[in-house]
C-alpha cells in the first residue's frame, strides 16, 4: 500500500511502510543500465555490495539497502534476480525492493557466489560478456571465474560513477531532506556543546536530531583542541574521550543519510571564547577559498578553473589537508580535487561539470606545521542557473558554550 509523509519541505512516497523511488525514476535508472549493456554487448550486469559510507549500488537499482553483501543481476532480456543474505533480511527485501524475483543468497559468501554463477549459467551467460558494478570481492570473483571460465567480465564502475554524479529531480528531493538533517545537527551543536562534556558525547547531540525522521548516520567527524596550543588539524572519524574546555575549537563534518542520499555540512566552533588570531586567519582564508569557488560553480566550469581559484589557500602561508571538492550524495564520487600544490585532481583541467552535479565544497585550511585547522563547507547542486547551496545553516565561525 502506498502512502506519503512530509519531512521538512519534502513529500516522500512510501510503499509497505518504506520510502520507494517512483516507477519513472526506477525506469530512468534501469534504462541507463540497459544502455550500458547495449553499448558493450553485455548479456547481463551483476550489481553487488552492502550499503555503507561509499556504497549504494544495490540500493540504487532495487530500492533496497542491503546491510550485508548481496547481488542484483540484471539481464539484457528477462526480469532481474536478486540474491539476499541473510535469511532474516529476506522478508524485508521482498517488501522494500522493486525486484520481483528475490531469492536467498546462501549461508556463506562462497555459497552466494556459487548461486550467482548458477543464476548466470541458467540465463545463458556462460560464454557471454557480463558487466559488474560495485565492490565485487576477490573471493567471489575466484568462484565466478572458476564456475564460468568462458565468461568475459567487464568493469562498469566508471560509467556507473559518471551516472551517479548527475542527480535527477527525485534524487535532489532526497538529498535536500538529508541536507536538512545536517543543518539541524549543527544547530544542536551550537546550543549544546559546552565545557565539561566529552568529545564522544557530541555524537549523540548530532544523531538525536535526525533519528526520529528516518535519518541514519553516514559520518559525523569531529576534532576538539585548545586554540592556544592546538594539536589537530582535521576531524577524527571516531570521537575520543577528550573533555571539551573553554578556549577550544571544535571542527565537524556531518553527513546524515536519507534512503541512500546525503548532504554534507562542515562548520567550525569556538567554545566559550572568541577565535584567537591564528584561528581567525585560518577561518578567513577558508571562507575566501569557499566564496571564490562558489562564485564560479556553474554548468561548464572546469576543474582547471576551480584549481586556479583554490591557489589562494596557499597565499597566507597555509595549506589544506582534506579534499577541497568531491562529488557526493549516494556515493563519494570523483572528480576529487585538492589544490595544485597538494596533488591536484583525479581529473584533467579540461573536465567540465554538468548541470545536475552535486558536490561538496569543503576547504580545510591548516597551519604549516599541521597542528591547527578549520573547515567550512556545504553540499552544492550545480543547477542550470548557478550554484544551489543545499545546506541552509549560516556560514559563520560559530561560538558555543
Amino acid at each position: 500500500m502506498g502512502t506519503s509523509s512530509e519531512i521538512g519541505d519534502s513529500v516522500i512516497e512510501s510503499v509497505n511502510g518504506w520510502p520507494r523511488y517512483s516507477s519513472s525514476e526506477m525506469a530512468r535508472r534501469h534504462g541507463a543500465l540497459a544502455r550500458m549493456m547495449t553499448e558493450r554487448d553485455l548479456l547481463a550486469v551483476v550489481v553487488c555490495g552492502a550499503t555503507g559510507i561509499n556504497e549504494t549500488s544495490v540500493h540504487y537499482f532495487t530500492n533496497w539497502p542491503p546491510l550485508t553483501e548481496s547481488y542484483a543481476i540484471f539481464f539484457a532480456a528477462g526480469p532481474p534476480v536478486m540474491l539476499v543474505r541473510l535469511w532474516n533480511h529476506l522478508p524485508d527485501s521482498r517488501l522494500i525492493a522493486v525486484v520481483d524475483d528475490i531469492q536467498y543468497g546462501g549461508d556463506t559468501p562462497y555459497h552466494q557466489a556459487m548461486n550467482v554463477a548458477l543464476t548466470l549459467r541458467a540465463n545463458g551467460c556462460e560464454t557471454a560478456s557480463v558487466g559488474f558494478i560495485g565492490p565485487l570481492r576477490y573471493s567471489d570473483m575466484v568462484v565466478l571465474r572458476r564456475e564460468l571460465p568462458e565468461t568475459t567480465w567487464v568493469d562498469l564502475n566508471t560509467p556507473y560513477s559518471d551516472l551517479r554524479l548527475i542527480k535527477s529531480q527525485e534524487e535532489l528531493v532526497y538529498t535536500r531532506v538529508a541536507a536538512g538533517f545536517g543543518d539541524a545537527a549543527v544547530a544542536a551543536m551550537e546550543e549544546q556543546i559546552r565545557p565539561g562534556i566529552r568529545e564522544y558525547e557530541i555524537a549523540k547531540i548530532i544523531e538525536d536530531t535526525y533519528l526520529a525522521n528516518r535519518g541514519t548516520n553516514l559520518i559525523h567527524f569531529t576534532l576538539s583542541t585548545p586554540m592556544d596550543a592546538p594539536s589537530a588539524c582535521v576531524p577524527h572519524q571516531y570521537q575520543p574521550d577528550r573533555v571539551i574546555q573553554q578556549g577550544d575549537v571544535v571542527v565537524t563534518e556531518i553527513s546524515a543519510n536519507f534512503w541512500g542520499y546525503a548532504g554534507q555540512i562542515l562548520r567550525s566552533f569556538t567554545v566559550a571564547a572568541e577565535p584567537t588570531p591564528l584561528y581567525r586567519e585560518l577561518y578567513d582564508v577558508a571562507m575566501s577559498v569557499y566564496d571564490g569557488i562558489l562564485a564560479i560553480l556553474r554548468p561548464g566550469v572546469t576543474v582547471g578553473e576551480i584549481l586556479d581559484v583554490a591557489e589562494c589557500a596557499h597565499k597566507s602561508g597555509f595549506s589544506i589537508w582534506d579534499d577541497l571538492i568531491h562529488g557526493f550524495s549516494g556515493a563519494y564520487l570523483p572528480p576529487i580535487l585538492r589544490t595544485r600544490q597538494t596533488r591536484g585532481s583525479t581529473h584533467p583541467d579540461e573536465f567540465a561539470y554538468e548541470a545536475g552535479t552535486v558536490l561538496v565544497l569543503q576547504p580545510n585550511i591548516i597551519s604549516a606545521d599541521r597542528t591547527a585547522g578549520v573547515q567550512v563547507g556545504n553540499a552544492i547542486h550545480i543547477a542550470p542557473g548557478g550554484p544551489e547551496v543545499l545546506q541552509s545553516y549560516p556560514m559563520k565561525f560559530i561560538r558555543c558554550g
